[in-house]
């Protein structure tokens, strides 16, 4: 069985995606990471499918975290979707004045609403980083989990 090599870059990056999503469930970021462990150290296809369930099973309802795994499997191995969760259609104009509305709403501090306007300008101004505005938006969305997903939509597939 041919393995795939973990960069320490990739596995850092995938685990602060990870802590940035669940920041109250230290829990879920130690049983992602014994699992990365647990895959580097497999050499038995039976423990290879036991990793993707549990993974599966973990990041069910966090389908770019799920799909995100997939660059830790060894060849052969690959986590998908159901075919009703790969359908997307490409989001508008609309779709983003809809998310920004609804994080307004949300987020009851005014400063709090501004410092994400600013660091989608950054992006927007090609000042900061697709992974540094990823990082940055689901810090402060940290306490409005449900919105992570609608953020999401607007990412390259890497990212969801």
């Amino acid at each position: 069985m041919t393995i795939k090599r973990q960069s320490t870059r990739d596995v850092r990056e995938y685990l602060q995606i990870v802590l940035d999503r669940f920041p109250d469930n230290r829990e879920i970021y130690d049983k992602i990471t014994k699992l990365l462990k647990d895959l580097r150290l497999a050499r038995v296809r039976s423990t290879y499918n036991d990793v993707i369930s549990k993974v599966s099973q973990l990041f069910k309802e966090h389908k770019d975290l799920l799909l995100g795994f997939n660059k830790f499997l060894p060849l052969g191995y690959k986590i998908t979707l159901p075919k009703e969760q790969t359908q997307r259609r490409k989001p508008e104009f609309r779709d983003a004045a809809e998310f920004i509305n609804k994080v307004k709403e949300r987020l009851q501090d005014e400063h709090s609403y501004k410092s994400l306007l600013e660091i989608l300008r950054k992006f927007r101004e090609n000042k900061k980083s697709l992974t540094e505005v990823h990082h940055e938006v689901l810090y402060a969305l940290r306490d409005h989990q449900d919105l992570c997903p609608d953020f999401a939509a607007f990412l390259p597939a890497r990212y969801r």
